[in-house]
């Protein structure tokens, strides 16, 4: 799990420490407050830059093959052609994502005179760690390390800089014999357009599981799983969502293979329990399926008692709150199984007693680390102080993040979080002037007359 994270000159954060440790245990639910435009979404963008990182390589070769099927298709007949659906568009999103400064495009600070430094704390198995990433104001990177145990102690694993030439060191104790000649010539081609880890991650899908774990320190291996285990919930990016042995990759609608036709049915009853839970009108929930060959198209119908009739309603039509929460679902399966998951706005089109109690039905079963930004204030009454973050913005732009047990005023066990919040106990509020909207649209009325 995560234990800080440093950031330097990275979107609007000109230097922010956001530290996750209580009493030297890393926090496994964290919500970030603060007000609009506070800089909540750039810790949520530090994920997901890390993540996308990760995926260059194989997110470059998934492009360059749906390239090729295009092209294919484009020379066949019309009546010879396969339905790709919406190739292209997939196409244009991949393409963002298959080099380091596509991933890191518009996340240097502004006008910043040094480069942008992310470091990346991490806790496993009781071992602390780092990841630095280092790039330029034109998005190039210029220093990639990775800090952990190597046997008993700590050390540098790898350290990779592109100052005045390429260098390199890779640790011979973590990257054995053939392997580090064959890292060592992958980072001569391919480093500073991917990062290392995107490397090694591509590198492993070439060779077999039995060569890595003869070639590559567990503790290398471990701090690769872990990282593997971040899942992001934001905006139009959401994922990477895998299968599990209860859900599928997408529950909303899709294709699987005959042979999993029995997930259906799990993730069928997962879903009426999570939603018969939330909602007094939904009885049912059923996959409408369609067998073509070998595969088998499904999507999700929810059973609702409308005007006194049973209806079945495709997901699709359902408000997108409900939507949401389906989509939550998979983040808390994942928490709950151990892994990372990194929420923006967690309650976008979520009634707040629904978020509340979702919250509190958490507490206590995560198993992984769950971290959120929100704008509802109900939520502190489901939080520890130590759960609750407070993004500040002083009259210079200049911010801080501080957590619920880290203020000036120790908090009594009666105090109520959220009025403390919402009194300006911990900043982070807006704090608006008054706007006369008549003397605002003044010149526009006069012009009409």
């Amino acid at each position: 799990m995560f234990s800080k994270i440093e950031f330097k000159n990275f979107m609007s954060f000109s230097n922010l420490t956001f530290d996750l440790l209580n009493r030297g245990k890393c926090k496994d639910i964290i919500a970030i407050y603060g007000e609009n435009g506070s800089g909540k979404t750039n810790i949520v963008e530090a994920f997901k830059l890390l993540v996308l990182s990760l995926q260059s390589m194989e997110s470059l070769n998934e492009n360059t093959r749906l390239q090729s099927l295009l092209k294919e298709q484009t020379n066949k007949e019309e009546n010879q052609k396969t339905n790709f659906g919406d190739i292209s568009e997939i196409l244009d999103k991949i393409s963002f994502f298959t080099t380091f400064k596509g991933i890191a495009k518009n996340t240097h600070r502004i006008a910043s005179e040094g480069n942008t430094i992310l470091k990346y704390y991490f806790n496993i198995e009781k071992d602390n760690g780092y990841y630095l990433l280092e790039y330029n104001e034109n998005n190039e990177l210029v220093k990639e390390e990775l800090v952990f145990k190597i046997k008993s102690n700590k050390g540098v694993h790898f350290s990779i800089t592109n100052i005045d030439g390429l260098s390199q060191s890779l640790n011979k104790t973590i990257f054995k014999n053939t392997i580090f000649k064959d890292l060592t010539e992958q980072i001569e081609k391919y480093w500073g357009k991917h990062t290392f880890l995107s490397i090694f991650n591509n590198y492993c899908l070439e060779v077999n599981e039995e060569f890595i774990n003869e070639q590559v320190s567990i503790n290398f291996q471990k701090v690769v799983d872990e990282f593997d285990k971040i899942f992001i919930w934001s905006g139009n990016f959401r994922g990477p969502f895998h299968s599990t042995e209860l859900l599928l990759k997408d529950i909303s609608k899709g294709k699987i293979d005959k042979s999993e036709k029995e997930k259906l049915s799990y993730t069928e009853e997962i879903i009426y329990k999570y939603f018969s839970a939330l909602y007094i009108d939904i009885k049912d929930v059923k996959y409408k399926q369609d067998a073509q060959g070998q595969e088998i198209k499904y999507e999700l119908m929810i059973r609702k008692n409308i005007g006194g009739d049973l209806l079945d309603v495709p997901i699709s039509l359902e408000s997108q709150g409900t939507k949401n929460l389906l989509d939550l679902l998979k983040v808390f399966n994942n928490v709950l199984d151990g892994k990372i998951c990194i929420v923006d706005e967690i309650d976008s089109g979520i009634h707040d007693l629904l978020m509340n109690s979702i919250l509190n039905d958490l507490k206590g079963s995560v198993n992984g680390q769950l971290i959120f930004t929100t704008h509802d204030t109900t939520l502190l009454k489901e939080l520890s102080p130590s759960s609750a973050y407070f993004l500040n913005v002083d009259i210079k732009g200049n911010k801080v993040i501080i957590s619920g047990n880290e203020a000036d005023k120790k908090i009594g066990v009666n105090n109520n979080l959220e009025k403390l919040y919402l009194s300006g106990f911990f900043g982070a509020v807006p704090d608006p002037l008054d706007i006369d909207f008549s003397d605002l649209f003044l010149d526009h009325n006069l012009s009409e007359d």
